[in-house]
């Protein structure tokens, strides 16, 4: 897959904080745009593994709900994993 770099973001700052981030960028090795890019993507892909792993509807939380709270007898392979540990 090939990767075209032709989409562009701009951004307006104070100049304390562009300052903050050419210094930072420094200390990695790296430029300002490939820092606040990278940053940016982290902070992004974390924000949507959240929203995928969390977001559950009022249905799909009242069912997780139910299946936590009629929680089985444990089978035997279970009592004898809890047994074999508990030592």
């Amino acid at each position: 897959m090939t990767s075209s770099k032709s989409a562009r973001i701009d951004l307006r700052t104070s100049a304390e904080t562009k300052s903050e981030l050419i210094e930072a960028a420094s200390a990695t090795g790296q430029d300002l745009s490939s820092f606040i890019l990278d940053a940016a993507n982290a902070r992004a892909r974390q924000v949507l593994l959240e929203s995928r792993l969390i977001k559950l509807s009022d249905e799909e939380l009242e069912n997780l709900e139910a299946a936590l709270d009629s929680a089985g007898e444990p089978n035997l392979a279970l009592v004898e994993l809890f047994r074999k540990h508990s030592r």
